[in-house]
């Protein structure tokens, strides 16, 4: 079956890529790499959208009316939504299936859920975006050439795409995914009026390199769309999330379907909101707040974590 699966699947994507070809998108990665911060002071909102699994258009429709009551009423300029809330994050029901017949069903139904980057539905993000005048990052399932891709894109006021980020990191691992389902492999930031913007996803803010590696970068925020992992005000998620801020010196915004957390710099925890709600926090990206943030660091005695130390390596 797994040789049928991967025989059919090159040319379920060239199916699949046949319509969305036809239309145009606005990818500008570097539309404000040449231009000074404009910015340092922004309203941000986590919009805690609760998707249903397979259902993309249900889901956009939460997704846009949560987006524009952050922005229309609570006059967000950033708005986050979770991991894969276009589809609903369905590649754990893909894993566990055990029959063989069923199984081969959900992987086809997985394959026609991944959205191309200038699919209907990037489309309409775009748009909204636009309308609204916002900035606009949400995770998804991403379809392309060369597989799918567990997605987060960052679109600008005008509708520009600026930025576009591949999960890591799998916490189920990477042998038991369908061979098309792949991590990516760069970590990049993006710049904006507002600063340099990075972002993670779900299981990548577990370990301490991601967003270690961004902050190197210049990252003066993170976004953190997710999907699975939360826990109360006091648990270890939101320990987790307020120790990336503080060791790396910047905001967090983790977007979770059933939680928002929304962290100062200095790993204080400034709002929480809850699955269908709406949590908000102004960040201050002034360039002075990370001026020798890393001043102290070593790297010379780094050296060390180069090393896989035995572990098997992700694909």
């Amino acid at each position: 079956m797994t040789k049928r699966i991967a025989f059919l699947f090159p040319f379920s994507i060239v199916l699949l890529l046949i319509w969305s070809r036809a239309f145009g998108q606005n990818f500008r990665f570097d539309k404000y790499k040449d231009a000074a911060q404009s910015i340092t002071r922004l309203r941000v909102a986590s919009a805690a959208v609760l998707p249903e699994k397979w259902k993309k258009e249900l889901n956009w429709r939460r997704t846009e009316k949560l987006v524009t009551q952050a922005a229309v009423d609570g006059g967000a300029l950033l708005v986050v939504a979770p991991e894969g809330v276009l589809e609903g994050y369905v590649i754990n029901e893909v894993n566990r299936e055990q029959n063989p017949e069923v199984k081969q069903k959900l992987i086809q139904e997985f394959l026609s859920l991944g959205e191309p980057m200038d699919g209907q539905y990037i489309k309409k993000a775009c748009a909204l975006s636009e309308k609204l005048g916002i900035y606009f990052a949400f995770g998804f399932l991403e379809r392309n050439e060369r597989g799918l891709f567990n997605t987060a894109i960052l679109i600008d006021p005008q509708g520009d795409i600026i930025g576009k980020y591949s999960k890591t990191h799998f916490a189920q691992g990477y042998q038991i995914n369908p061979e098309f389902y792949r991590p990516g492999d760069e970590y990049p930031v993006f710049d904006t009026p507002f600063g340099k913007v990075g972002i993670l996803i779900c299981y990548d803010r577990q370990l301490p390199e991601p967003a270690r590696i961004l902050a190197l970068k210049g990252a003066q925020v993170l976004l953190v769309p997710s999907y699975g992992s939360y826990t109360d005000p006091n648990g270890w998620n939101t320990a987790l999330m307020r120790t990336r801020a503080y060791e790396n010196r910047c905001p967090v915004v983790f977007c979770n379907p059933f939680q928002s957390l929304l962290i100062g710099a200095n790993g204080d925890l400034k709002a929480i909101g809850n699955a269908g709600e709406v949590a908000y926090y102004e960040i201050d990206t002034s360039p002075d707040r990370y001026k020798d943030r890393f001043a102290n660091r070593r790297p010379a005695t780094y050296q060390e974590i180069l090393s896989d130390g035995g572990a098997a390596k992700a694909p």
